[in-house]
């Protein structure tokens, strides 16, 4: 029974050695076609990296104009706040009795009663 035992093990020592001669074919072929296969892999992951880094590029330059035109938009608004008080400034003190008189007289020609009008001979 040992020599039976030693001869199955020298037959599948032999199949195994067949077996193994025509491996290396096929292994080298499965090992190019991964190879190529990772090599493709590689390259849409580089091709991605880069549509993406473009992008985000391109969007800091988005956001950076953004901040700008907020910044501008900012100063445009304290400009007119400045103006809209000047206006009201304005407005408060045209609305004074003394300057509605004053309107008058320029505008309209209104007198007092303790004024005198003289009139030139060339205005009749």
């Amino acid at each position: 029974m040992g020599n039976a035992g030693q001869e199955s093990m020298h037959e599948g020592d032999r199949m195994k050695k067949k077996r193994q001669k025509k491996r290396p074919g096929r292994q080298q072929r499965i090992s190019t076609e991964n190879r190529l296969a990772m090599l493709a892999i590689l390259l849409v992951v580089c091709l991605l990296f880069s549509v993406l880094l473009l992008e985000g590029l391109r969007l800091n330059d988005r956001i950076d104009a953004g901040a700008r035109r907020v910044t501008e938009l900012r100063e445009e608004i304290r400009a007119e706040e400045l103006r809209t008080e000047s206006i009201e400034e304005l407005n408060d003190s045209m609305l004074t009795e003394e300057s509605v008189r004053q309107i008058a007289k320029n505008r309209l020609g209104l007198v007092e009663n303790d004024e005198l009008v003289l009139k030139s001979a060339d205005e009749q």
